[in-house]
């Protein structure tokens, strides 16, 4: 099994997933930590300061991975994650952009960064980049007022077909007429 667990930065992700990883004795791919580690970037947008990931070479360096071993189930994290073709489920982790406002302060990230990645999450942008590779296998999760533990909880219900929580039912959108 393949989860892909996305979403703004900012959204849980991170602490999300060696939870979820945990609970299913996953082995878990971080993305940002796999950039890094083996140089998948081809340099820096300057204007933003991110780092420019050669996704073709991201893509095959998790596959390396996944074929590696006998893996009975992985959980790949990281926004950029849902752009891996593969995947039984897609969480995309959604937080309302004041709460995500303050998670990316408290990072002391510069304003137009901040500004960038809320107008992303209230646009649905992770959710409908996901949507166009993956479909009906996107679920989305609201984590703005449960804490890491209660998402876990809900993604285990999503994977064992006990709730559903299709794109379409958070609705950020309100925040871009602030």
């Amino acid at each position: 099994m393949i989860i892909l667990l996305t979403g703004t930065p900012g959204t849980g992700k991170t602490t999300v997933s060696p939870l979820l990883a945990e609970e299913f004795n996953c082995t878990l791919i971080d993305i940002n930590q796999l950039v890094d580690e083996k140089k998948l970037y081809t340099g820096l947008d300057s204007q933003k300061g991110y780092k420019v990931v050669d996704m073709v070479a991201l893509e095959g360096e998790i596959q390396k991975i996944i074929d590696k071993k006998d893996h009975q189930c992985v959980i790949i994290e990281g926004h950029l994650s849902h752009y891996f073709p593969r995947a039984n489920f897609v969480v995309v982790l959604r937080t309302e952009p004041s709460v995500l406002e303050e998670r990316l302060i408290k990072r002391d990230w510069k304003s137009s960064k901040i500004h960038e990645n809320l107008e992303a999450e209230a646009l649905d942008i992770c959710t409908w980049e996901a949507h166009q590779t993956h479909g009906s296998k996107v679920h989305e999760v609201d984590t703005t007022n449960i804490t890491p533990e209660e998402s876990v909880n809900t993604i285990l219900e999503i994977i064992r077909g006990e709730k559903s929580r299709p794109p379409g039912n958070i609705d950020f959108s309100g925040f871009l007429t602030r």
